[in-house]
């Protein structure tokens, strides 16, 4: 059995003043109309994205639950990335349902992330060390610089060319272009990274309508299907090579074999580049780029502007799949990879779409 897509509703990313679950409320809206169904044609809802960490608010389903129609229907929540709920829709697709919405729902410009993790994370691991995410990120960008003999400038042009693709789409949350000299003059967060060379926070949500087979070309001529999951768990962050993300390469191959595809099938990228580090370790970790040298891949990889141009903690994953989804629609491209990845850079959920 093929899972399709046949709606997808976004709002805008940025900063929200008002409740996060009406910003849900809009994405869903939006999300049926375009697939041309009405609440009740829709028999389960899956909702992806951060309690606490993100929106800091317990149990932040009671809120966004209502929001996307799930009243009276099933209902069941992934608190995670966004991009993670996929597989749990495609299988519940698969054996329980015929049209499930998938709501990313992502709030984090006001909430003071790194001290609710502190709060709400492993107390043994994370909370004595007073590990911030910035911080974190560094380490892994500097253990990244270090091993491969990396320029500050080969980052700094990353930044610059996801700046660029950012800048041509209209719903990235960052658009403005910025040159190396720019990236290279920002002040460092954590050494070594500098504040052009990390995603910024913003809020907003997004939702899908997804169908097993039959009911999908019924609804549609066109619908995107999803051809290949992989999801993987990295080590805590003392026992794991930092220059590395293996546990992206295992998801990776994990989708891939579901999909029966291989690396030359794929024509666009959409990766969770949290830093431009990330930018370049996720490519050499899908196996698109050489080890070390993931600043030199030319491809066609975040057409969007990725994480660096907008990173709604909770929904990131969702924006990425949604812009491969909008390109395949447009006949753009004929198959997509999207990956994102969450936690201390913990864990990895890589989807290849295809037409």
């Amino acid at each position: 059995m093929r899972i399709g897509i046949v709606g997808v509703g976004f709002t805008e990313f940025g900063i929200h003043k008002e409740p996060f679950y009406n910003i849900a409320f809009t994405a869903a809206k939006r999300a049926l109309e375009d697939a041309g169904i009405e609440r009740g044609e829709v028999d389960s809802f899956i909702l992806g994205g951060y309690d606490n960490l993100g929106v800091g608010r317990t149990i932040s389903n009671m809120y966004t639950a209502p929001a996307a129609g799930a009243y009276l229907r099933h209902e069941i929540r992934v608190s995670d990335d966004a991009l993670f709920a996929l597989p749990l829709a495609c299988m519940r697709l698969r054996h329980r349902s015929d049209v499930t919405m998938l709501l990313a729902f992502g709030h984090s410009s006001e909430t003071p992330i790194e001290l609710v993790e502190l709060q709400s994370l492993d107390p043994f691991f994370h909370r004595p060390l007073n590990l911030s995410l910035p911080a974190f990120f560094a380490m892994q960008s500097y253990a990244y610089r270090r091993r491969y003999g990396v320029d500050e400038e080969k980052i700094a042009e990353v930044v610059v060319k996801e700046r660029e693709n950012g800048s041509e789409n209209p719903r990235a949350f960052v658009r403005d272009k910025v040159r190396v000299e720019d990236v290279l003059s920002s002040e460092i967060v954590s050494s070594p990274l500098r504040r052009l060379e990390i995603a910024e926070w913003c809020d907003g949500c997004v939702a899908f309508i997804l169908a097993e087979e039959t009911v999908a070309r019924r609804l549609t001529d066109s619908p995107v299907w999803v051809s290949g999951l992989g999801w993987s768990l990295e080590n805590y962050y003392f026992d794991r090579e930092f220059q590395k993300l293996p546990f992206v390469a295992k998801s990776a191959e994990m989708a891939f074999k579901m999909a029966g595809k291989d690396r030359g099938d794929v024509e666009a990228l959409e990766i969770c580049d949290l830093t431009a580090d990330y930018h370049c370790m996720i490519l050499e970790a899908l196996g698109f780029a050489e080890e070390g040298r993931g600043w030199d891949y030319n491809g066609d990889v975040n057409h969007s502007g990725g994480a660096l141009c907008t990173n709604a903690y909770g929904s990131t994953g969702a924006f990425l799949l949604a812009s491969i989804v909008e390109r395949i629609r447009k006949g753009e491209i004929d198959c997509g990879l999207v990956q994102s990845m969450s936690g201390y850079a913990q864990r990895s959920c890589v989807a290849i779409l295809e037409g």
